[in-house]
């Protein structure tokens, strides 16, 4: 079963720093490797930081445990970072897996002092920096975390639920062909081959099981059925009982032909009573057609009014906006003016304006500030010729803006002047509109009041009682009433006639079924099927309860097949993986044992051995070997621990009162 692709990881070396108990601490690893030290000196602190390093996790697969080391006091230290790298060397290429852990302090406005805000982890593989997410991935890429602890740990297998164990180990067995379970007894188990061939042993077994409760069911209650039956047998005259059956039958076809006598009466009656019915649904119908002509001449008065209704409306939405217009442009023209007027003084204010020269002469602007004396004098002249030129300047700019002002003050009276027309205008126009409107208005009013008068005079129902044709229905209906009122249907008789002939027919089946319970032959020959019912019950029922116990067979032999194939993996352990009940009935279980010991019966040495014993097998299985780490290795020695292939890590308690690593590559 050897696994020619298998992958070979070996731990080459750790470094710890500061992670629970272990300040500092390096280690290389061997083929064997022996780690020695007395309770609590870190021995199952390395395994942590192994884990942690690699899964996040310590060695039972707790994701949250206390890695930071604690002081005399059990308090933890703070400011220290916590570091673990892990070197493995995966099928000869050595990789170096590091993961440091600092505490993130923050000091928050306003405080002295710094607050814990948890901490941040940083990884490393191969002294690049990696992304937590990408640190996961390269080292699931290599293996399965599950699987690792599998394959590591000898405890681990152990420690998982039953159905979980067994579903491994059912990946040992192979697939076992039917006819091959057939063949372990073929004398017994041939019969199922064809039923094999349709159906898989659990459906059939279901379907049998099922089949089998039913026939019983029915096979327990055909006796009561049967004591039934003889209990309803009896001993009655016949003769007299068919002598009454005859009578009756006689009264009831008397009766039949007083009622085929009275039909006629009944059809003349019916016709008569289905005329006067038409004649009044045509005077309904005259009546009827009038009054909606009636009020379709109403809905046409009501909806012409409900139009000028709305038009009215709208033509008085209209007159209030125009007049409304006419207010405002008439406010415009009023603020418009005064705006005019304000400019107008404006104006005459900046038309008396007049130019003012302040500017003189410095005569001290001739003289040196350097020196003192003057400057010479075609300089003064220049400085002179500049005054003047300046003066020159300020006048013209002075007469410019007089001039622009003026300019702009015309020109905002003359907007304002075509605004104020523009508005009159506006002011003409609105007020044409409102003469037309209010003129249409007074028009719409005056049609909506003759409709209205026109819509009143109509009746609220019509009266055609005075018309010919009303008065021909009426007196129809009238002669056809009169005769109904005179004749009979003969309906109080015929349903006399029924009262007494349903009587007779009830006395008449009461009869005959006495009749039919005096005849004992058709009960014997019930009797005689229920019987023979009951014995082909009997051979279904054994035909279920052998096919039952040849497919219990089927299983036991099959289940015996997987057994034998999963434990011819192993060199040590043995597993049950089947169990029979009480009832016989075949149970899935899975259950380790060493020599017929169980497993939770070993001791923890034998406990360790069947443990590497099975990493031996799945290790060969999944194609993986890994390191595995023995703890509480004082338990075993070189004379009970088996030949395995993959590196141990063995800790064991001792005297020692700091770990002590022994290395062994042989």
């Amino acid at each position: 079963m050897r696994n020619e692709q298998i992958m070979n990881i070996e731990l080459v070396k750790m470094h710890i720093e500061n992670f629970k108990g272990i300040k500092e601490l390096d280690i290389s690893f061997g083929k064997n490797t022996k780690i020695y030290g007395q309770n609590a000196t870190g021995k199952t602190s390395i395994v942590d930081a192994y884990n942690w390093c690699l899964f996040d996790k310590n060695s039972i697969g707790e994701a949250k445990f206390q890695i930071r080391p604690l002081d005399a006091n059990n308090n933890q230290i703070n400011h220290v970072e916590i570091k673990v790298s892990v070197t493995l060397r995966i099928d000869g290429r050595e990789i170096t897996f590091k993961k440091v852990q600092k505490q993130n302090w923050v000091k928050k406005r306003g405080s002295l002092s710094e607050t814990l805000q948890g901490n941040v982890n940083s990884f490393e593989i191969d002294e690049v920096p990696k992304k937590e997410k990408d640190y996961k991935e390269y080292i699931k890429n290599i293996i399965n975390e599950d699987l690792f602890k599998l394959i590591t740990n000898p405890q681990a297998f152990v420690g998982k639920k039953w159905q979980e164990q067994r579903e491994e180990l059912m990946k040992l067995a192979p697939d076992i062909d039917n006819e091959d379970v057939i063949a372990t007894n073929p004398k017994l188990l041939s019969e199922l081959s064809l039923a094999l061939s349709l159906h898989n042993p659990e459906d059939l077994q279901a379907k049998a099981k099922k089949a089998l409760s039913e026939y019983k069911k029915q096979q327990a209650e055909i006796p009561a059925r049967i004591d039934e039956v003889r209990k309803s047998m009896t001993d009655i005259d016949v003769a007299e009982l068919e002598l009454q059956r005859n009578g009756l039958k006689e009264q009831i076809a008397e009766i039949e032909k007083s009622e085929e006598d009275m039909t006629a009466q009944y059809e003349k009656y019916q016709k008569d009573a289905d005329d006067l019915m038409d004649l009044k649904f045509k005077l309904s119908d005259m009546e009827r057609k009038a009054n909606e002509d009636n009020n379709t001449s109403k809905r046409k008065y009501e909806e012409q009014i409900a139009d000028f209704d709305a038009d009215i409306s709208s033509s008085n939405r209209r007159i209030d906006a125009l007049k409304q217009n006419i207010i405002d442009a008439g406010g415009t023209i009023s603020a418009y003016e005064k705006k005019r007027e304000e400019l107008l003084a404006d104006w005459k204010e900046e038309n008396a304006k007049t130019y003012v020269d302040n500017l003189v002469f410095d005569e001290n602007s001739a003289i040196c500030p350097m020196c003192g004396q003057s400057y010479p004098e075609d300089r003064i002249e220049q400085i002179k010729a500049d005054f003047e030129q300046k003066k020159a300047d300020v006048k013209a700019k002075w007469e410019k803006d007089h001039k622009d002002t003026l300019d702009r003050i015309v020109a905002d009276g003359n907007r304002y002047k075509d605004l104020i027309e523009n508005l009159k205008s506006k002011i003409d126009d609105a007020e044409a509109q409102l003469s037309a409107e209010q003129n249409k208005l007074q028009r719409m009013e005056l049609e909506k009041e003759g409709l209205t008068d026109l819509l009143e005079a109509l009746p609220d129902k019509v009266d055609i009682s005075d018309s010919e044709a009303y008065k021909e229905l009426a007196s129809q209906i009238a002669e056809k009433e009169k005769i109904l009122n005179i004749a009979n249907s003969g309906a109080e008789m015929r349903q006399q006639l029924r009262i007494k002939k349903n009587g007779l027919k009830e006395e008449l089946f009461e009869v005959e079924k006495q009749i039919t319970s005096a005849d004992n032959s058709a009960k014997e020959e019930r009797i005689e099927e229920l019987q023979q019912e009951m014995n082909d019950i009997a051979d279904k029922v054994n035909e279920q309860e052998k096919m039952i116990y040849l497919l219990e067979e089927f299983t036991k032999a099959k289940m015996t097949m997987i057994s034998k194939s999963v434990n011819e993996k192993f060199k040590i352990v043995n597993w049950k993986l089947f169990d029979k009940q009480v009832n016989g009935a075949i149970v899935e279980c899975c259950e380790c044992t060493v020599n017929g010991v169980p497993f939770s019966a070993l001791n923890t040495g034998h406990r360790i051995v069947a443990g590497l014993d099975i990493i031996s097998t799945l290790s060969e299985m999944y194609g993986v070997i890994a390191p595995i780490f023995i703890d509480n290795a004082e338990a075993i020695n070189e004379f009970n621990i088996p030949k395995i292939e993959a590196q141990t890590i063995l800790l064991s308690v001792s005297h020692d009162k700091q770990i002590e690593v022994r290395v062994e590559n042989e």
